[in-house]
């Protein structure tokens, strides 16, 4: 055998997508098809030459039935793997590359190419029912079956979140250190023997004058939940309550439910940080009931101790009043699926990244797809507004959006109790 003749043959080994090895140089205008049905030439052509991996895929897919737009990311798919391939499997030595048969070096990236195109073509976004709100049914009725919506209000950071995660034994309404890390009400259902409690956890309240445009906003949510509830938790972070400024806020919340005659439980939180020493905020207290005369109870908590909030349970089962249940025994939240994935991932960028910038982050579902082996492959776009943000959201070598895959990948398989595939594309949002 001639060095040319092998060296052909080292040349069609190595290359994946090209099934001849025998056929002879005169045969160089012969177009033949892989395993995916797509037109490429003879590689044993006498004028072949070794193109750049970067350019060797350009108009591969140029005869085939594929719309332009499909060849182009078909194109890119064999690129990126050839690019990607170990380098043990592509420098390999003339020994082993004669000796390794076609079959045997092929097949895995073949997988990998068939695998990804696949994905490609039927990846389509969340439907009707992952977007909708959950929708119950005949809900089932204990004997004598009581019930109460509790709209929980407060300043940020006061804990509203932590304390109705805590009840509830799940996380609902998600948690940062951030401020208005809740960005809307979000609805919560306790239920213990026959009694319900329908939590609506709001916004954080800030001073009006203090108020942007999107704290603004924050706030009419926060006050709407009001109109729907029948009772009322004012919940105070117990150390900031000491601080000479925080009296502002407390005026600004009793302006308010000046319009409201709600019955209503105020609760400060974080009394651990306090050594439990309530009275260092019966002052505070006094204030409160002075402003609003219809505080019926007054509580200190922890709310991330489970044992400290037997007082607010028991206080909203004897606030309850003879109703119908709304949701099932079991239920816990009515939030979609879809806003339930976005929610989780928002915080975990919420804790990795610093001032106004997670506050810009857009999200957008592109695909919600059943695998063939049972898991769920759900694939978001994040928009941010400037490349100089992007940068910054990716981090060093995609140092940020890895760790936030990471952590909200299990976040959200353990919400949606099924094995999740997760994938972040972060892009700059387009004007």
């Amino acid at each position: 055998m001639s060095f040319r003749e092998q060296g052909n043959i080292r040349m069609n080994q190595n290359e994946p997508w090209n099934r001849s090895e025998t056929q002879s140089d005169k045969d160089s205008n012969h177009y033949e098809r892989d395993d995916l049905g797509l037109s490429f030439k003879n590689r044993n052509a006498k004028s072949y030459r070794n193109p750049d991996p970067r350019k060797k895929f350009h108009g591969l897919f140029r005869n085939t039935n594929y719309s332009s737009n499909e060849a182009s990311e078909f194109e890119d798919v064999y690129r990126d793997i050839e690019l990607k391939a170990p380098l043990t499997e592509r420098k390999r030595s003339d020994k082993q590359e004669i000796k390794i048969r076609d079959d045997e070096t092929n097949t895995d990236k073949n997988d990998d190419i068939l695998r990804i195109l696949t994905a490609k073509r039927r990846m389509e976004p969340a439907g009707l029912s992952q977007r909708l709100i959950k929708i119950f049914g005949v809900v089932e009725q204990p004997e004598k079956p009581h019930s109460l919506k509790v709209a929980v209000i407060g300043e940020p950071n006061a804990g509203k979140s932590t304390l109705i995660n805590t009840m509830i034994g799940q996380e609902i309404s998600v948690v940062s250190p951030k401020a208005h890390t809740t960005r809307e009400r979000v609805l919560a259902v306790f239920t213990q023997d026959n009694y319900q409690v329908v939590f609506l956890d709001t916004p954080g309240i800030v001073e009006d004058n203090k108020s942007s445009k999107l704290d603004k906003t924050l706030l009419t949510s926060a006050w709407r939940a009001l109109d729907e509830a029948d009772h009322l938790i004012i919940l105070v972070d117990s150390k900031k309550a000491l601080l000479p400024g925080s009296q502002p806020i407390e005026e600004n919340i009793l302006s308010h439910l000046s319009k409201y005659s709600t019955p209503t439980t105020l609760v400060f939180n974080k009394m651990d940080l306090l050594d439990n020493q309530v009275e260092l905020l019966q002052a505070t207290a006094e204030r409160y009931k002075a402003g609003y005369k219809h505080i019926q109870q007054t509580l200190f908590v922890s709310a991330l101790q489970q044992n400290t909030l037997n007082d607010v349970k028991e206080t909203l089962f004897k606030s309850s009043t003879p109703r119908l249940w709304a949701y099932p025994k079991e239920a816990k939240y009515e939030m979609s699926d879809l806003k339930r994935v976005e929610e989780l991932i928002r915080v975990e960028f919420f804790k990795r990244l610093y001032d106004y910038i997670p506050y810009m982050l857009k999200q957008e579902n592109t695909g919600w797809t059943e695998e063939r082996n049972g898991k769920l492959r759900i694939e978001q776009t994040v928009y941010v507004e400037r490349d100089s943000q992007q940068k910054i959201v990716v981090g060093a070598k995609g140092a940020v959006v890895d760790k936030v895959v990471e952590a909200a990948r299990a976040k959200v398989s353990e919400a949606l109790g099924r094995e999740v595939q997760l994938f972040i594309q972060v892009r700059t949002k387009k004007k």
